[in-house]
């Protein structure tokens, strides 16, 4: 179905049925996106976005794991965080963009921070209902395998909340990379999405296209490295315990 579009696009572009000036031919796109990538500024723009995502991820994934861990194993710690989380989750992190730029002024922290709240809450949701909602009588099992406290933990709770959390990473991921590339776009002035507003400002649509292109294309495969990575380490503890 993709290709047929795409198809049908490079047709109806090759024959102006719509305006090749905003709607280029998909060939013209690729072969944009292959030059600027290696001879002009879309790989240094990538480059930018992909540091800032590494950051953003970092800071959001292993705090956000622990602390959906920690809310789903203590009931008291949930009781009194929980109501914290569900009053900021819904909230669209973009919107905490003013308030960094405030705190911490125009630049890098700002940047990565809003990035980082964007996937911060999804992971937590994602992996304190991994352990709310995994099976009751796994824990019976390994308290009959004489699994207690920290083992249990490792042995079982951790394991069966894993397709969870990297359900929340992946999702976290991209939702990172959409908080990310619209600051490029209102705010920064460098990486992807800067370059899909300055194009788009210049009228430039095969660039505009190519450095969208690229964005979708990043997210696409980060996802799929996760997926594959969740594949490898599932494997792995179906063999454990």
């Amino acid at each position: 179905m993709p290709v047929a579009l795409l198809a049908l696009w490079e047709m109806a572009s090759r024959l102006a049925l719509v305006s090749p000036r905003y709607f280029p031919a998909p060939t013209t796109i690729g072969a944009v996106l292959v030059d600027r990538l290696t001879a002009g500024d879309l790989g240094g723009a990538l480059l930018v976005t992909l540091a800032r995502l590494g950051l953003a991820f970092a800071l959001a994934a292993v705090p956000g794991v622990l602390l959906g861990l920690l809310m789903g194993i203590a009931r008291a710690f949930r009781a009194a965080v929980e109501p914290y989380v569900a009053f900021v989750f819904p909230v669209p992190k973009i919107a905490l963009l003013p308030f960094l730029l405030i705190i911490l002024g125009v630049g890098e922290p700002a940047f990565v921070l809003t990035g980082a709240a964007s996937a911060f809450f999804q992971i937590v949701i994602s992996t304190l209902g991994g352990v709310r909602t995994m099976d009751p009588r796994l824990l019976e099992v390994g308290h009959n395998y004489g699994a207690h406290g920290a083992r249990l933990f490792w042995k079982v709770i951790l394991p069966a909340a894993l397709p969870a959390i990297f359900t929340g990473l992946r999702l976290g991921l991209g939702l990172a990379l959409i908080a990310l590339v619209a600051v490029e776009f209102i705010a920064a002035k460098s990486g992807l999405g800067h370059l899909v507003y300055r194009h788009w400002q210049m009228l430039s649509t095969p660039e505009m296209y190519a450095a969208f292109a690229l964005v979708g294309a990043l997210g696409l495969l980060l996802t799929r490295g996760l997926r594959a990575l969740q594949a490898r380490l599932l494997s792995w503890q179906e063999e454990s315990f």
